[in-house]
């Protein structure tokens, strides 16, 4: 379900895209929304070990007066949640506040997520399971379009 990439493999990543991916992240608002305690806590320890800091959360709603309270510049939100989804979290998120980055992690990559994901102006698709790796990349990618 998790892996993480070889400490040669993240390097590599960081040089390939021209910058330091969490020196760039450092002062940002990322906010984390997964109910699955191992997939939260293991990026949670993942981002203090780049020293970054991450606000990670189980559901929609306590994500939602996260960003109602701090704003937030990225979101990693998970598209099966307890009580409201990831997309209906997002929706919500953005009549907040609409200039942060949207990053969807889903183990169901349906046509019907896609289209509603795009319409919403999700940024990323994580496909789980995932990598270490398969993150870094996507948060490159939002980086170099901002």
């Amino acid at each position: 379900m998790w892996s993480e990439p070889a400490p040669e493999q993240a390097g590599e990543l960081r040089k390939e895209s021209g910058m330091d991916l969490f020196e760039r992240l450092q002062g940002m608002k990322v906010l984390l929304v997964e109910d699955e305690p191992l997939i939260r806590d293991s990026l949670r320890r993942f981002f203090a070990n780049e020293n970054c800091a991450i606000m990670a959360v189980e559901t929609g709603e306590d994500a939602l007066e996260i960003v109602k309270g701090n704003g937030c510049d990225i979101i990693i939100a998970d598209y099966r949640l307890p009580g409201m989804d990831g997309l209906e979290f997002l929706k919500r998120a953005q009549r907040l506040n609409a200039r942060f980055k949207k990053i969807l992690l889903t183990a169901y990559m349906t046509e019907a997520v896609i289209a509603e994901a795009f319409r919403l102006g999700v940024h990323e698709f994580i496909e789980k399971p995932f990598s270490t790796e398969d993150l870094e990349e996507a948060l490159v990618r939002i980086l170099e379009k901002r």
